[in-house]
Order: structure tokens, then sequence, then C-alpha cells
């Protein structure tokens, strides 16, 4: 047992109607205010308290849950949950593992809907009503769980290989000139810094703007938008009609992060929704991005018509076999060099067909829907 005082039973009540026991409701409550109170006090031993209270994990945990009964809510359901399989399985012992799972899985909440849009970023707090939508949201669509996941897992790695890498797939490049810019020194300047006499000539060329700097040039020939065509038809439920919006999403955030206009083309046997992002995607956007499906046939060539239309390069993500006429191939062909725009095809479980191996820069085919897999598509398309 540990302490609660009347608010903390006052929000246990209002909240309780929201989550599903997995464990009896006494239970479920004591786990509730371990992850809501500010301070937890133990009152009476147990061995399971003990365990959480001490894992390192859960203080990483309750920073994110500590005084807010959202996502309170979402860590109790999810420890439950995971408790009552464990204990199926006799691995009740193994907390550690269990609350690395959930140290895992209430970053990825935050994350995945914290950091959408242009610039650096900023600190922002969540509209109390959004948080609470969410909450509701997870509580109820294992579905939503599901993409959560994977979408903060593949988001950070997206943001990585974004921070850490220079890609020619963004039209950048280097030129060498003169100035005093300490930032974008060649790595030949640094030597300078080690002698004393080479220091005393290096800021003799600082004064003179004579140090050599490197600066990062935008090619103008593809500084335009970023078109992703994602397959929504009917075999593309499950996992993975998850994982290719994980993918689609993060390469919205670094598309916006570039400056660049995110244009989202969702298909089946048809164009079925083209949806334009500039700016910020709100919390709105995320959750209606992550549930639309359609369930039809498959079409090749109406959303890539559509996507030409657009002016900038194009990543097909498919799980379909469909060819495309020869006399639309053609047309491709000289938009591609007329324009200088790349097309990059993701084929899931599926080899790339004839007609999308001739028109793509880059066809890759994943059979397994993992991290790894993840990273091979960041690393060519970021």
């Amino acid at each position: 047992m540990i302490r609660y005082d009347k608010y903390d039973k006052m929000v246990w009540e209002r909240c309780k109607d929201k989550i599903t026991f997995h464990l009896s409701e006494k239970e479920t409550e004591i786990i509730f205010y371990l992850f809501f109170k500010y301070e937890v006090e133990i009152l009476e031993e147990n061995d399971l308290i003990k365990k959480i209270v001490r894992d390192r994990r859960f203080k990483n945990i309750k920073s994110i849950t500590t005084l807010d009964e959202n996502y309170s809510l979402i860590a109790t359901e999810f420890f439950c949950e995971k408790f009552k399989e464990f204990k199926e399985k006799s691995k009740e012992e193994d907390i550690s593992e269990l609350l690395d799972e959930l140290e895992s899985y209430m970053e990825n909440i935050t994350s995945s809907f914290s950091s959408f849009g242009s610039g650096e970023g900023y600190k922002s707090h969540t509209d109390p009503k959004k948080k609470l939508e969410l909450t509701e949201k997870l509580l109820k669509n294992n579905k939503l769980k599901e993409f959560i996941k994977i979408l903060g897992k593949f988001k950070r790695m997206a943001i990585k290989k974004y921070k850490t890498k220079i890609k020619h797939f963004s039209g950048e490049k280097y030129s060498i000139n003169f100035g005093n810019n300490l930032i974008n020194l060649l790595p030949s300047e640094y030597k300078n810094f080690a002698e004393e006499t080479l220091f005393i000539d290096l800021l003799r060329r600082y004064n003179e703007n004579k140090l050599l700097n490197y600066k990062i040039l935008e090619n103008n020939e593809n500084c335009g938008d970023f078109v992703v065509c994602l397959d929504l038809s009917g075999s593309m439920r499950g996992n993975k009609e998850i994982w290719a919006k994980a993918i689609a999403l993060c390469l919205m955030d670094i598309s916006l992060k570039r400056n660049k206009r995110y244009i989202a083309i969702l298909f089946d046997d048809g164009v079925r929704d083209i949806k334009i992002y500039e700016k910020k995607v709100s919390f709105d956007e995320i959750l209606d991005f992550a549930s639309v499906f359609y369930g039809g046939g498959t079409n090749f060539e109406k959303p890539l018509r559509e996507a030409l239309k657009f002016n900038g390069d194009i990543v097909f993500i498919t799980d379909g076999e469909c060819e495309i006429s020869l006399e639309f191939l053609e047309k491709i062909r000289e938009e591609k060099q007329k324009r200088r725009i790349k097309i990059y095809s993701i084929c899931i479980n599926t080899k790339p067909t004839v007609s999308l191996k001739q028109i793509s820069d880059n066809a890759i085919t994943i059979y397994e829907l993992t991290s790894k897999t993840a990273e091979k598509v960041f690393d060519i398309l970021i």
C-alpha cells in the first residue's frame, strides 16, 4: 500500500472509467498512484512496489507521468496489461524488462506528437483537451498504440540521420571561400590552434577574413516539394500500413525541417486524397493521417500522374504489383530529365515491377518491417 490523499483519490475516480482492468481494481489504483503522485511513500511493504520504485527506469517514466493524469493512465494500462502477460508466462519477477518496455513506450508517445514541423523545435505545452483525446484513443485503439510505438522509434532514428549525415538527396553541396567564421572552418585549419606561431598567423588571417571556410549551398535545381505516394490498398492492411505511415510521417518531419513543402498522395485503385503540408503539423492532422485507410485495389499510374503535377522528388511506397503504360513511362522519363527530379520506390514484401525499376533512381524491397530496414530507407532518403 502507498499513501494517497483526497486529491489523488478524486483524480483516480474521475479517470478510472477510461481504463481496461487487466488486474483487480485495487491493484490498478495503486499502480496509478505510483505513476501519478509527486512523491511515493510506501506504507506497507510489497515486493512488487519495491522493485518498481527501485528500478532506474521508474525515475525516467515518472518524469513523464508525475501529476499528469492522462500519461499516468496510459502508463498504468500498459504496465497492468504487460504484468498480466508476464504472470501468465511465470515472468512476473522480471520487472526490469517490463519497465524497460514501458519507458520506451512512454518516450515514443511524447516524442511522436511533440516536434513535428519546421525549424529547430521549441518548448511547448500540450493542450489538455488534446492530450485527453490522445489518451482515450490510445486506451481503446490497439492499432494506434502500435503506430505510436513505431513512429516514436523511427522518428528519433530519422532525426539522428538528418542531424549527423550530409546527403546529396536534398541538393546540398560544399564550396570553399575565405572568411572568419570559426564554426565553418575547414579541418585543415584546426592544426593552427596547436602551435603558438601558427596560432598567431591564424589570428592575423582571422582579422583579415582570410581563414579557409566551407559553405553549404542550396542546389536550386531541386529546391521544390517532397512528394510521397502511399499505397493504402487492401493488401497493406495491418503491420505494413502502420510501418509505411510511420516512415511517411518521419519523412514529413524532415521535409518540413528543410523548409520543403510535403505532399502526401494516398491511393489504392485511384487517388483518394492529396494532403499538402507547409508548416508545423497539428495533433489532429497526425491522428487523421494515422487513422485513414481505403482498402481497394492497386493502381500505380494515377498517383504518379498526380505526383508529377508537383515539383520535387517522389517516394513511392507500395506492396502491390502493377504495370505502367509505355506512353506514361516515356512521359515520366521526360519529366525526370527536364526537371531533374528523382523517384525512389520502397516495395514491401514484393519486388519492384519492371515499370517501377525503369522509372526509379533507387528501388528497394523490404521483407522485414524492422528498425534495421527503416534505417536502410532513411540512409537512402535523408
